[in-house]
């Protein structure tokens, strides 16, 4: 008899793919490929969104359920999701197999098997940089993998460190899974698909350096900005800025610095732009800076790394984890450090840059969404770790 294991996605009717969304969509991308590892077991994919997600039945039509009905209108979302926490029957029946939780939105029936994965436990170490309803969340989900999952999945060796510091539970039942980057990455970005795509944003390839992700003091952009500052004073260089992502309400400070008469003619901010432009963007550009204050992972250093293209990143938590010896590390707190390092990566002579590109492609390779898939279902079924 095979293992049932289901997974929640009822996180993915949001628009916007942040770095959780890209997990779970992980997951539904390897499964849609019928990996032979998944023979031992029915996995299937529920939702409790309120809305029937379209782009998700595209992908894994048979596997996915969804509490709403194929023709269920958006705008109606919110009492249907009334009547799904209500009962009412329209849950999912797991039965006695392995569910994967949606962690800021938790169904659990008693009978099933708990499992989850924990990105990072930022909202409690750093709660001034989160709303109050997200640090619940973040309580409930910790909570649940202390007291009711059996098994409990971390996206690095820093995450599972601070988890069990946290909790003191039984780290026994806590394994460490790598997440992998969509397949994209390890192809070639040709000529007219960059140009298409600088051309649209008025970029030049190599005249710029890129920061993705959102707009909030954790990502801490501002030290970036002033960072870039201090390298275009020093060299008298050309050089730009860009950011993408989206603002939050803890996004003004440095709204108004990309606004400032010194940096607003250097400092490009394009929003939010789609994977595929942040993919060719990214490949186009003289490096990435990743100096964020904390990460639990930090899927733009593997990204960058699968392109070939240098990278800077904070020596703290699972950043360095994944970057050490592979990227320029600077102490995110201090500007002139990051700009050091940026000074330090734009000066590698064309050798050094294609033996560490080299390196870093061969090293990335090994994060695949296969990989990630796989280990959770390992996981799921007793297997052994999977170690990168």
């Amino acid at each position: 008899m095979r293992s049932k294991i289901a997974f929640d996605v009822t996180g993915l009717a949001w628009k916007y793919r942040t770095g959780v969304q890209n997990l779970y969509w992980a997951y539904i991308d390897a499964f849609s490929k019928s990996p032979k590892y998944l023979d031992e077991c029915e996995v299937t994919f529920y939702d409790r969104s309120g809305i029937f997600n379209q782009q998700i039945d595209r992908v894994i039509s048979s596997s996915y359920q969804s509490c709403a009905p194929r023709w269920w209108p958006h705008h109606m979302r919110r009492p249907l999701q009334v009547l799904i926490k209500s009962g009412f029957g329209l849950n999912p029946a797991l039965g006695n197999g392995v569910n994967q939780v949606w962690n800021w939105d938790i169904y659990h029936p008693k009978v099933a098997r708990g499992s989850i994965t924990i990105p990072d436990i930022l909202p409690l170490e750093y709660p001034q940089w989160f709303s109050a309803r997200f640090r619940r969340q973040t309580e409930r989900a910790i909570s649940f993998a202390a007291d009711r999952a059996e098994f409990v999945n971390c996206i690095s060796h820093d995450v599972k460190d601070r988890l069990l510091k946290f909790t003191g539970m039984n780290p026994k039942k806590v394994q460490v899974i790598y997440p992998g980057i969509h397949e994209s990455y390890f192809q070639l970005v040709t000529p007219n698909r960059q140009e298409a795509t600088l051309s649209k944003f008025g970029l030049t390839k190599d005249a710029y350096v890129i920061s993705s992700g959102f707009l909030d003091p954790r990502k801490n952009l501002k030290r970036q900005i002033e960072a870039f500052a201090l390298f275009t004073k020093k060299h008298q260089t050309p050089l730009k800025y860009v950011l993408t992502g989206l603002e939050t309400n803890l996004s003004q400070d440095i709204l108004e610095l990309i606004r400032s008469p010194g940096l607003r003619d250097r400092i490009i901010f394009l929003g939010y732009v789609s994977a595929d432009e942040l993919l060719v963007l990214s490949s186009a550009s003289a490096c990435v800076m990743y100096c964020s204050i904390a990460e639990g992972f930090g899927l733009p250093i593997i990204e960058a790394m699968a392109l070939g293209v240098p990278i800077i990143t904070s020596a703290t938590s699972a950043m360095q984890e994944l970057a050490k010896h592979r990227a320029m590390l600077a102490n995110p707190e201090d500007p002139e450090s990051i700009a050091a390092a940026l000074e330090e990566t734009l000066q590698l002579s064309l050798a050094e840059q294609r033996q560490r590109s080299v390196s870093n492609r061969e090293f990335a390779s090994q994060f695949t969404i296969d990989r990630w898939f796989k280990g959770h279902i390992d996981h799921m079924l007793h297997k052994s770790e999977i170690q990168i």
